[in-house]
């Protein structure tokens, strides 16, 4: 079986300036994250745990990320470590959104009394005549 690559981050945001804007968060800085992820007809699923570093202009961040984890597949378990770009995040008061690798999105939203991100993730990954889709959720906290 390929490698799977799976990554973990954040929700659906709009258009506010975080500079003139007091409801729109700050997202930059590091964030540690861990996601879980599924795809049933295949039986695979993902565990995974790393760190964002997002920097963040106005209502739009984007950053890099880091990883590791198992899948667990029908053929055995998969090192799932990988590392990348965040891309296209958006942030909208505490809602965020971005890509993260080439195959994964991410959405969530900031509780303000834990400081806790907390969301859903999809990625479709494609190759080989396999296509295999991973929904799962993933929360994130600064270290």
């Amino acid at each position: 079986m390929k490698r799977v690559l799976v990554v973990a981050l954040v929700t659906f945001a709009g258009c506010d300036d975080a500079g003139t804007n007091p409801n729109t968060v700050d997202f930059s800085g590091q964030w540690h994250y861990v996601e879980s992820m599924t795809d049933v007809p295949n039986g695979i699923t993902c565990n995974s745990d790393g760190m964002y570093r997002l920097s963040q202009t106005g209502t739009m961040f984007s950053g890099d990320y880091v990883q590791t984890g198992l899948c667990r597949t029908p053929g055995g378990f998969v090192n799932n470590a990988d590392s990348g770009s965040v891309a296209n995040g958006v942030v909208v008061g505490r809602t965020i959104r971005f890509k993260s690798g080439f195959y994964c999105d991410y959405d969530g939203a900031l509780d303000p009394a834990t400081g806790r991100l907390a969301g859903r993730s999809l990625c479709i990954l494609v190759g080989g005549g396999d296509s295999i889709t991973l929904n799962g959720t993933w929360s994130a906290q600064r270290p």
